[in-house]
């Protein structure tokens, strides 16, 4: 992961940027261009899905790098054809949209770490929606409220830990992670329980969400070890 994410917000980036000035439909338009990563996102997690190495090969197909991508090795071997076909698909568009306006701002929504937890979360509450829905499915209420809460702790304290981590403080992230994971925990017992329901519907989504939970876990993880690794470095240059 590279200076870039934690930096942006430094005086000399928006000394440079002086003279913007924005009005709300120039935010509006920036926002939905920015969501339109995370349908992204999630068309190549949907390609990948069956893979082990998924969450690298997706990341090599939203173009980060692996200084970028919180630590993470790039896939071994030659490029994989479904990457470099997913690059080539959207290669113009996004190419069009940066000579359009090559001085947008930088915001959380650019974060490559922001934008795989966003996504995942996204992933999960439009999959468990669907499901709760259907009246057939007989999920009691408790579980319901239960579930939506744990997954709305996680990824707030998941995004409270990437805005510190855009800020350069380590320790704070750190902590706001393991917050997260706490909440990942608590998700992940309460699938359990939905999954004795014995109904396919609420199985096959036990089986999704779990993989998906397990993702989060792992981009947490690499990102906590990076922080610590970050926060020795600056401890040993002080001394």
């Amino acid at each position: 992961m590279s200076d870039y994410e934690f930096e942006s917000f430094s005086e000399g980036d928006w000394d440079d940027r002086s003279d913007l000035a924005w009005s709300e439909f120039d935010w509006e338009r920036y926002l939905r261009e920015q969501e339109e990563l995370f349908q992204r996102y999630l068309e190549l997690y949907q390609r990948f899905g069956d893979r082990p190495d998924r969450l690298d090969r997706v990341a090599a197909g939203m173009g980060w790098d692996s200084g970028d991508w919180a630590t993470a090795q790039p896939p071994e071997g030659e490029p994989d054809p479904e990457v470099e076909d997913f690059l080539a698909e959207t290669e113009g568009k996004l190419e069009e949209e940066d000579a359009e306006d090559p001085l947008d701002p930088y915001t959380l929504y650019r974060h490559p770490i922001f934008i795989a937890t966003k996504s995942l979360y996204i992933r999960l509450n439009q999959a468990w929606e669907r499901l709760v829905v259907n009246p057939a499915n007989r999920i009691p209420a408790m579980l319901v409220q239960s579930y939506q809460k744990s997954l709305h702790r996680g990824e707030t304290h998941a995004l409270f830990a990437i805005h510190a981590l855009d800020m350069g403080d380590f320790a704070l992230c750190v902590a706001q992670l393991k917050r997260a994971k706490n909440d990942l925990k608590q998700s992940m017992r309460i699938l359990d329980d939905i999954s004795r329901l014995n109904a396919q519907p609420t199985t096959d989504y036990h089986r999704e969400a779990l993989a998906q939970l397990f993702d989060l876990r792992e981009i947490w993880l690499r990102v906590i070890q990076y922080c610590r690794d970050e926060a020795n470095h600056r401890f040993t240059d002080e001394d």
